[in-house]
């Protein structure tokens, strides 16, 4: 079945603990990256994430204290940065300090349309969510695929990617909340 996709943008409701732990998680998923970045292309291998791990995954788990799948997902973030660069880079790809935090079915999940459970460096958290009302039914048709986690005005969104059924018949009116009788 084909698939279509769509990206959502949901608003995090953090407290303050929460959002010091999120800060914390994206500014340590930053320097992960940057190492990556600087280590793979000294090397070579910047556009190769099984020799990127075979060789850094265990330093980056120890160094970092970072956990394994955002290890992982941030290999996987410097290779397709230096997979859009066009030939050959001349420096290494810098990532900034607010450089969004990918995450996967392993590191986020939702509980019903309220909660979105985060993984951070100190384990998981609950986060209430807000979630427009014409995404609510769309998100309960999505097939798992991947988020980021982004800042924006010291607001923290999930800009999480849908992978809808192509079948699905979608009304512009389902976007803005309208019913047609």
């Amino acid at each position: 079945m084909k698939t279509v996709l769509c990206t959502m943008k949901i608003k995090l409701l953090t407290d303050e603990e929460q959002h010091r732990m999120l800060t914390e998680t994206m500014t340590r998923f930053h320097e992960v990256c940057n190492y990556i970045s600087e280590v793979s292309f000294q090397q070579g291998t910047y556009r190769n994430k099984i020799k990127i791990m075979n060789v850094h995954y265990q330093s980056l788990r120890e160094n970092y204290n970072f956990p394994s799948q955002m290890v992982v997902r941030a290999v996987g973030k410097v290779v397709q940065n230096y997979k859009e660069v066009k030939g050959k880079p001349k420096e290494p790809l810098v990532f900034k300090d607010n450089t969004s935090v990918v995450y996967d079915s392993r590191t986020l999940s939702f509980k019903g349309l309220s909660k979105a459970s985060i993984r951070t460096l100190e384990g998981r958290i609950d986060v209430p969510v807000i979630m427009q009302g014409y995404h609510q039914g769309t998100i309960s048709k999505r097939v798992e695929g991947q988020s980021d986690l982004i800042k924006v005005d010291n607001e923290f969104h999930l800009l999480y990617v849908l992978d809808l059924p192509e079948t699905e018949s979608i009304s512009p009116f389902d976007f803005v909340n309208i019913k047609i009788n």
